[in-house]
């Protein structure tokens, strides 16, 4: 392989980062510098609580301002009766356990919270209209629950990147709007006055987002997630079939890039796109090429006036160097800072203890 000199995107202006919708501000106050707390609800059921009240008060000292809580909600339905959107759930009390713990800790440390509906067991199915019929239920059971709490920093996040949910074929936007949509009727029958939040097709991708109109709704704060440059956030992921690749720099760097990518790595039986990204990565690795897809999203919320919050992004441990993902990290948020929208990370970096690494520290700015 050739090796490059770097060739990042001349940055792509924006003319104005003006929002007046209210919900811009509410997102500016309570869903910045966030943290989520991966591998666990998500996963399976609540069986106790490895993360307790001590641990949200550790993040709050941190410097974190905003948790965002994945739970898989439909997992704690009992039982169901009826049929269609008139269909009722019994929902097991562990689930208010957990949720009513996270809503008063969090008020407890001044941190806000998203109740993130999340998972990874694909319940859900476009054949089977009774899954999302108790999907769409259960959301109408957490909003009643919550209805008369008043803060104004706790949020619903209705469904965390839709093709990680759905057996078979993953919804169509249009389709993921339909069901969204009942969702937002399920919750607003409960509940007028806390703010949802909506990510799109696409993994919460910017680009299906952007080719829509808002919901009608407008008490709605929209949601993406940005992990590009992909190969370099998800190094060593064996989830990605990236298992093997490894020591990729952040920056690109003609001084650490091989003349093989075998070296990094990387091997022939790999997907196309994955061997592509490799090849281009002397024009995606910068900070060039992360903010011109990011400053689409907020275009597209400064001309329809809504508010938009980046609430996933970070790069795996697995393979990858602590000084490259800190590199990353600083330019990520740099990116999110200038463009005057709200982040949450993704990847787990704090310990048990409260510690979170300087380099992290001062990546994320959680020191100022």
């Amino acid at each position: 392989m050739p090796i490059n000199r770097p060739a990042p995107p001349a940055d792509d202006p924006i003319t104005s980062l003006t929002i007046d919708h209210p919900g811009q501000a509410r997102a500016r106050a309570y869903l910045n510098r966030g943290y989520n707390i991966t591998n666990w609800l998500e996963e399976a059921r609540f069986a106790g609580f490895p993360y307790d009240e001590a641990f949200v008060a550790k993040l709050a000292a941190a410097g974190f301002k905003s948790l965002r809580l994945p739970v898989d909600l439909d997992l704690y339905i009992v039982s169901s009766s009826g049929t269609g959107d008139t269909i009722e759930v019994v929902v097991h009390d562990d689930l208010f356990t957990v949720l009513d713990a996270f809503v008063q800790w969090t008020a407890n440390a001044g941190l806000s919270l998203t109740i993130d509906y999340h998972q990874y067991d694909k319940s859900l199915n476009k054949a089977d209209p009774v899954s999302i019929a108790k999907a769409v239920a259960v959301w109408g059971k957490v909003a009643a629950r919550y209805a008369s709490n008043p803060r104004e920093d706790l949020f619903y996040e209705l469904l965390n990147e839709p093709e990680l949910s759905f057996a078979g074929t993953p919804p169509t936007q249009h389709e993921w709007t339909a069901i969204a949509e009942r969702m937002i009727a399920a919750i607003r029958a409960n509940d007028t006055a806390h703010t949802i939040l909506f990510g799109d097709v696409g993994w919460y991708g910017i680009a299906p987002l952007i080719k829509r109109k808002p919901l009608s709704d407008g008490n709605i704060i929209y949601v993406f997630h940005s992990y590009e440059p992909f190969i370099f956030t998800h190094q060593g992921a064996a989830w990605t079939n990236m298992a093997s690749t490894h020591d990729l720099p952040y920056p690109y760097s003609v001084e650490r890039w091989p003349p093989k990518l075998g070296d990094l790595g990387f091997a022939g039986a790999m997907a196309s796109w994955i061997l592509d990204a490799a090849k281009n990565y002397y024009r995606t690795g910068n900070r060039a090429a992360i903010r011109n897809q990011i400053v689409q999203a907020k275009r597209w919320a400064v001309t329809n006036n809504v508010p938009v919050i980046g609430n996933e992004f970070g790069a795996y441990d697995g393979s990858s160097r602590l000084e490259d993902r800190a590199r990353y990290l600083t330019d990520v948020v740099s990116i999110f800072t200038e463009l005057d929208i709200p982040w949450q990370q993704w990847f787990a970096i704090m310990d048990a203890t409260g510690t979170v690494a300087p380099e992290y520290r001062a990546a994320l700015g959680l020191d100022r």
